[in-house]
């Protein structure tokens, strides 16, 4: 008879998606009853699960993930880990570590590359954040992801296990991240240095560029702490900081086709005066 494990470590893609469904359900309450700040929903909603929709339809397209990736490496013994021996908390501590690099440096690279930047800036397009916020991306960012991480795990061999916990930690830390709930400012000031939190991730999503520019990092804020991109400091309080992008805040950032168009779109930051972006 086969076990929860047994069931887990064949289909975790597909635990992944019933775990990124059940989370988002109850943060949809939660922001209920817990709201940190007003937000729109209806078209922003409408576009944003749109778009998480034609995410899912793509990762599912995909030929490899991560976690076939790491399969894959595990059966051929290649990668670092699967050639040298260590003992099992190393494996995982460095598992964790690196996986967690993966997100922060391909992160970095969508904001600093200018061809990345038009793909992940859909993301950035929306003028709130609330939950439906956490996959609204473009098709193409997926690929983008792959190309970069999938070397790097092959390359360090990633244990199945650590590999498969860090994915589900991710669902749950991003969904949160995003999520548009009311935190005690002392529990945030204490868990933004080992977890990225609502109030951490929200700067990311500032308006102000040097804001948008900081806290990379998807779970764990360790990375931008080395690098010096960790920010808590903000030139507006959180709950009256504008979000989005600074040239477009009219209703293209909720219409689904000009979206899955921009990356071919150039901007320009509107002068006083202007109308249009």
């Amino acid at each position: 008879m086969e076990t929860f494990i047994d069931w887990l470590l064949k289909s975790s893609e597909d635990f992944q998606f019933i775990l990124y469904f059940g989370i988002l359900g109850v943060l949809i309450i939660a922001e209920l009853i817990l709201q940190f700040r007003p937000v729109s929903k209806k078209k922003r909603w409408l576009a944003n699960f749109a778009l998480t929709l034609i995410a899912i339809v793509t990762m599912l397209a995909l030929p490899i993930s991560f976690i076939s990736a790491a399969k894959l490496a595990a059966e051929n013994q290649w990668g670092l880990l699967n050639i040298i021996e260590v003992y099992w908390i190393i494996s995982f501590v460095l598992t964790m570590l690196l996986r967690g690099f993966i997100s922060f440096i391909t992160h970095y690279l969508m904001h600093k590359v200018p061809l990345f930047w038009r793909i992940h800036r859909v993301h950035h397009l929306d003028t709130e954040m609330d939950v439906s916020t956490t996959v609204r991306f473009h098709p193409f960012e997926f690929l983008v992801n792959i190309c970069i991480g999938v070397p790097i795990i092959i390359l360090f061999g990633f244990p199945l296990w650590p590999l498969l916990l860090y994915e589900l930690l991710d669902i749950v830390i991003t969904l949160i991240s995003h999520s548009n709930i009311q935190m005690s400012k002392k529990l945030d000031s204490i868990l933004r240095y080992i977890i990225v939190t609502p109030n951490l991730h929200r700067i990311h999503h500032s308006v102000h560029q040097p804001e948008t520019d900081s806290n990379f990092s998807a779970v764990f804020p360790i990375w931008d702490i080395l690098f010096g991109t960790f920010r808590t400091r903000t030139r507006l309080p959180s709950q009256s900081m504008e979000l989005g992008l600074e040239e477009v805040r009219d209703d293209r950032t909720s219409n689904i086709p000009w979206l899955l168009l921009s990356p071919f779109k150039t901007f320009h930051k509107k002068r006083k005066g202007s109308k249009t972006a």
